[in-house]
């Protein structure tokens, strides 16, 4: 593990009991930035903004690979060596040449953005760890949340992960950053540790939209991708394990409708992916369809992207939802 970081670069005095905005109480976060030696996303991305370093050089390795390994030193990421960081950059290069092989031959040729490729290190850097030792993952985000909080006003300390929290992560990202793209490769980073690991293959994978047009729109997206996906229907193929279903966030209910589907019509072992979850929902709402979250990944794990978070927490009021995504959110782009 690197040297911990104890607290990001806030402007807030140590003694200024005021509580963190909720951008500063991202554990999870903060934790992967200081696996590489640094306290903050700027620090590590400085190196890695120049237009020259997108694209793989002749030996397919991302010319961001080599700015992170020049400008953050060996010895301030010693459980990242150089070459484990190669291991991965090479598993984002091959993901993201498959996706992008059909968009390629349609329009201009695709290369990761720095934030892009560093939202698919976080992750790479994390599921390795949740498969190989989720005991050992789970322990060192406790001891780097119990830092965190010696240093936190007590209204801004972050509870405690249990086990049982770790099958669910989050992306903050800007409107136009791209989390399609991350999306799609996040569905074959993670069947790619789940096989290395020897898990038995999820039974199902599971998108959640905000809208009917968002999941037809998603439908189009993965067809880009060479990704087999269908909007849900009850006449359709429900259980094929190798499709994606898209399925109406709204639609989920807790029992079989006319129009709607009862949520343990999907239980399993499910990747599940969530696109704007908290849309168009209030407070008590939010709390609702992330319990059915919950249940469809149980047994799974669960990758959420957004936007918003900031807005929808703030308007909802609810801080044990504050302490969910304070302890979830992977990458903050936002």
């Amino acid at each position: 593990m690197g040297p911990l970081i104890l607290r990001p670069s806030t402007g807030v005095a140590e003694t200024d009991q005021r509580p963190l905005r909720f951008e500063q109480r991202l554990v999870l976060h903060q934790w992967l930035l200081s696996l590489f030696g640094v306290d903050s996303f700027d620090k590590l991305a400085a190196a890695l903004r120049a237009p020259e370093l997108e694209g793989f050089d002749e030996n397919s390795v991302a010319r961001f690979y080599h700015a992170l390994c020049l400008h953050t030193p060996a010895e301030n990421r010693p459980s990242l060596p150089s070459d484990l960081l190669l291991a991965y950059d090479q598993n984002i290069v091959r993901h993201w040449r498959r996706i992008t092989e059909k968009r390629n031959h349609l329009g201009p040729f695709l290369f990761p953005k720095y934030f892009q490729y560093l939202a698919l290190l976080f992750t790479e850097i994390y599921l390795d760890r949740y498969f190989r030792d989720p005991v050992g993952l789970c322990a060192q985000l406790n001891q780097y949340r119990e830092h965190f909080n010696q240093r936190a006003p007590e209204a801004s300390r972050v509870n405690e992960y249990k086990r049982e929290d770790l099958n669910k992560v989050a992306f903050w990202m800007a409107t136009g950053s791209g989390k399609t793209l991350l999306m799609h490769i996040n569905i074959l980073q993670y069947q790619h540790y789940l096989k290395l690991h020897g898990g038995k293959r999820e039974d199902r994978i599971i998108l959640l939209t905000p809208s009917e047009e968002l999941s037809h729109q998603h439908r189009e997206e993965f067809q880009l991708s060479g990704i087999d996906a269908e909007v849900y229907s009850k006449e359709g193929e429900l259980f094929s394990p190798h499709r994606v279903v898209i399925i109406d966030i709204h639609k989920l209910r807790d029992d079989m409708g006319e129009k709607t589907v009862a949520v343990n019509a999907f239980e399993g072992r499910n990747l599940v992916l969530v696109d704007e979850g908290h849309r168009g929902t209030s407070g008590v709402e939010i709390g609702a369809w992330m319990q059915k979250r919950n249940q469809l990944c149980e047994n799974g794990f669960s990758f959420e992207y957004s936007a918003t978070f900031g807005q929808a927490i703030k308007a909802s009021g609810n801080r044990e939802l504050e302490q969910v995504y304070a302890k979830c959110i992977l990458f903050d782009y936002s």
